[in-house]
Order: C-alpha cells, then structure tokens, then sequence
C-alpha cells in the first residue's frame, strides 16, 4: 500500500518560501526606491542600492536553502520512513551566486543597466526606473526559487530513503509549467523552469516514485483552473481546444520557441566580475581532457553544474561535498 502523500508538509514548505521571497522582494524594493527618479544615479547605486540588494537575495538564498533539509526529513516522516541524511547541507554554499554561475552583484547589475538605457531612450522617468525594478524583481525571485530547488536536491541525494523529486507545480501557473506537472525526476535531471517559475520539487521515496499520483498531472491542475485562468495560462483558443479534449502537451509544444530557461549547462562561477575572465576560465577548462570540474579557488562549479553533469548519485554526493554544498556527518 502506498504511503500517503504529505499536503501539510508541502504547503508549510511553500508557505515559508513564499515569506522568504516577500521578504527579499521587499528589501530590494526598498533599496531601488533610493535611486533618484531622474538621472542615472551610478553612485548611489554602487555605494548604497547594490550592497543592499545583493544583501537580501544572499539572505533568501541561504534562509530557502536552509528549510531543504527539513522538508526533506518532513516528507519522509510524513510517509513513514526514517530520516537519517549521509551528510550535512551547507546552506551558505548556495549563496552568493546565480544558478548560471554569475556572481550576484553582476547579476543586478543587468537591471541597473537597463534602466539606464531606457532613461538614455527618453522613456520617462518614472517609467524607466518602474522597468529596472521589474528586472531586478524577476532576478531575486529567480535566484531565490533556484536556490531552494537545488538546495533540496542535495537534500534529497543524502537521505538514502530518496529515489528522486516529483515537480509540484503551484496554480495560477504557464501551460509551459502546467504540461509537467507530476513529472518525477532522477537527480542528474536537469529541472526545466522559466524566470520567476513557482514550481517547486517533492522528494519521493522509493515506493512512492512506483506510484502515479492521481491528483498532480497537468489535466488534473487545468481541471482545477477556471476558465480565465485557463485562457491566460494557454491562450482564449489553446484553452478552448484543451476544454474540448486535446492533449494539454501537444498543445503548448506546438506553440515551443527555443529552448526553456534550464539550470547548469556549462557554466561555472567565477571570482571575475568580466564575462572576458569567466570565458577565459572556461576556454582553460575545456582543453583539459575528461575534466568536468575544477578544484582552484578561481573556478567553481555551480551547485546546478553538479546535479546536470553527475554520472550517478555517488558522484553527485562526491562533488557536492567536494565543492562545499555538503560537509560530512549528519546535522
């Protein structure tokens, strides 16, 4: 028989992820307001907005970093297993930076910058500083979200109990996200996701990754969805076609353009702040043969880099205790 799934556990878990992020969005709005409305501000966005904002995502990241290993032990309990992790999460590891590798005060950076050319496009003012806040919104949400989910996969790789993660998407959500709903996922998984995705991972134990479960399949969350949602998420005629029967994955695929926004790939962090230092790091790397990673306190892979490029699990453990994600022992 089937261990029952945990919704407690799963919505106290999005509960406080959620409050973690309002509090970062919070604090970097706060910082931006500082911006003058007129002017480019360069000074007072390096001496004063930056260092805040990079403050509050660095504070998100580590504080939804920090509740994986919980939720982890909870989703266990809740199905009757026993939760004793091979080692310990190091939630500050996952600070600091991007999930593609970027340092977070070049991240942020892109928003300033895209303030600046929209004032320097004579969009008015009021208007240019509202789109370089919703720039820098989307990165510490992004960034925010993305620590939590590989946070929980190197939770999740620990407990020997864990067979993997189910995508649990949370409504209102995109058709993109609502096609993969109930998706499960071996580790070396890449988890697809766009800018500001919601979406969160469950891990499953081995019994239940045997077993569908009924209620978190995308015809079941479009079920839920009223109509307006459902013409918002798909578009007024996919919806229709959809509530007519069609194949909710054949629909959206065939709307696909370009690749979604995925976590790892090749990138790496990088102590440069140049997209020169970085390239050129990773032009050294690539001569190297049969070498994925690097162990110089100059290149760093990121924690996604690890779970996208590992073998199996034992290697994913290996290099996420190499590159300090984990410490040995249990917490």
């Amino acid at each position: 028989m089937t261990a029952p799934a945990a919704p407690g556990v799963d919505a106290a878990y999005y509960a406080d992820q959620q409050r973690i992020l309002r509090t970062a969005v919070n604090q970097a709005q706060a910082a931006w307001a500082q911006l003058p409305a007129r002017g480019s501000g360069p000074r007072a966005w390096q001496d004063e907005v930056r260092p805040q904002v990079v403050a509050a995502i660095e504070q998100a990241q580590i504080d939804s970093a920090a509740l994986a290993p919980l939720y982890v032990a909870g989703t266990l309990a809740a199905a009757g297993a026993v939760s004793a992790p091979l080692a310990t999460l190091v939630a500050g590891a996952f600070a600091g930076y991007a999930a593609t590798g970027l340092t977070l005060p070049v991240l942020v950076d892109f928003a300033y910058t895209y303030y600046r050319r929209a004032a320097a496009l004579d969009v008015p003012p009021s208007e240019a500083h509202a789109l370089g806040l919703a720039r820098l919104l989307r990165y510490v949400a992004t960034e925010t979200a993305d620590a939590g989910r590989l946070a929980s996969t190197a939770a999740a790789i620990v407990e020997p109990e864990i067979a993997g993660y189910e995508r649990i998407v949370h409504l209102p959500a995109c058709g993109r996200c609502i096609q993969l709903a109930g998706r499960v996922y071996r580790y070396s998984t890449g988890f697809e996701r766009h800018p500001q995705c919601e979406c969160g991972m469950k891990a499953i134990t081995r019994e239940q990754w045997r077993t569908i479960r009924r209620d978190n399949n995308p015809r079941a969350l479009f079920d839920r969805m009223t109509p307006a949602q459902q013409d918002k998420a798909f578009g007024k005629g996919d919806a229709a076609a959809i509530r007519a029967g069609a194949d909710i994955s054949r629909v959206v695929n065939a709307r696909r353009k370009g690749a979604v926004y995925t976590a790892g790939g090749h990138e790496y962090t990088h102590e440069a702040t140049t997209v020169r230092g970085v390239g050129r790091q990773l032009g050294e790397l690539s001569k190297r043969p049969g070498s994925r990673y690097r162990t110089s306190g100059v290149v760093r892979p990121t924690a996604a880099q690890l779970v996208d490029t590992a073998r199996d699990e034992n290697e994913l453990i290996d290099q996420l205790r190499r590159f300090g994600y984990l410490r040995d022992g249990a917490p």
